[in-house]
């Protein structure tokens, strides 16, 4: 009988083709081992699995979602050691990358996000959700985490500016939330000069209003707004005007009272529902 000679090129993808399936198969051996491991919350161990498995075959993009989950579940927010670094940024880089390939899960985005503020990576996460809102312009919670971001970090009027910006009509909270925090600045810091001092006082006066136009009965931003009346108060040097601004504080913690007594007596809560 005669043999058939197989062409060279022909054995080789034979042979890659093979070798690709064990590794394939190598592959979810580990990541089996590491799913075990994280079952029985050895988070240390089921990192390295994850990872040797994304090794031997890095087409499996699913299991970056598992190399992050670990890596995130070690990091110690404020530890200061290089290995907890490593793993934020092990976590940070594995979110990333499966999040490239399944881009609409939201949890793996809350979670990159939190990882994020949790190591105090403050520019980076807000330079990853500005291009998030740049691809769905209409994401409230990006829009939301932004502020949020700005206003941790005493970036106030960036905060304001983007809330008027990008988000002026969508809701009351964040404007609530930029009045607590002027309020918060003039009030408590000592190191700002009696202008820059006016100057929150404004704008927490102006985002609070606003917080109130869009949600009349918003309790919590009556009461900032009677907090920031007592603080404009007492930056005047004219006792008509100090007197006023006392009325005007006054005023507004009678409409929450008012508001609470209401709301309590129709059995329902009250604030930015």
């Amino acid at each position: 009988m005669r043999k058939v000679a197989v062409p060279p090129i022909l054995m080789v993808l034979v042979a890659a083709l093979s070798l690709s399936g064990c590794d394939t198969l190598k592959a979810r051996i580990e990541l089996n081992k590491g799913n075990q491991h994280y079952k029985n919350e050895k988070y240390r161990d089921a990192l390295i699995q994850f990872q040797k498995g994304l090794q031997l075959d890095p087409s499996l993009k699913f299991a970056w979602r598992s190399v992050a989950l670990s890596a995130m579940t070690l990091y110690r927010p404020g530890v200061d050691t290089k290995e907890n670094q490593d793993f934020a940024e092990v976590a940070i880089d594995a979110f990333k990358k499966y999040l490239a390939a399944y881009p609409d899960d939201v949890k793996a985005q809350e979670f990159l996000v939190g990882t994020y503020v949790n190591a105090g990576k403050f520019d980076e996460v807000l330079k990853y959700l500005e291009a998030e809102v740049k691809k769905t312009p209409g994401d409230l919670k990006s829009h939301k985490a932004i502020v949020s971001i700005y206003l941790r970090t005493q970036r106030i009027p960036q905060a304001y500016e983007w809330v008027k910006a990008h988000i002026p009509n969508a809701d009351a909270e964040p404007y609530y939330l930029v009045s607590v925090y002027c309020w918060d600045k003039a009030f408590r810091d000592a190191s700002i000069t009696p202008e820059e001092r006016s100057q929150f006082v404004e704008m927490g006066l102006e985002s609070a209003d606003k917080a109130l136009q869009l949600n009349p009965d918003y309790f919590e931003a009556m009461v900032y707004t009677n907090l920031l009346y007592r603080e404009k108060a007492k930056l005047q040097t004219d006792e008509a005007l100090k007197t006023q601004y006392f009325d005007k504080a006054e005023e507004f913690r009678t409409k929450a009272m008012d508001l609470r007594e209401r709301l309590k007596a129709q059995g329902s809560g009250f604030g930015a529902k």
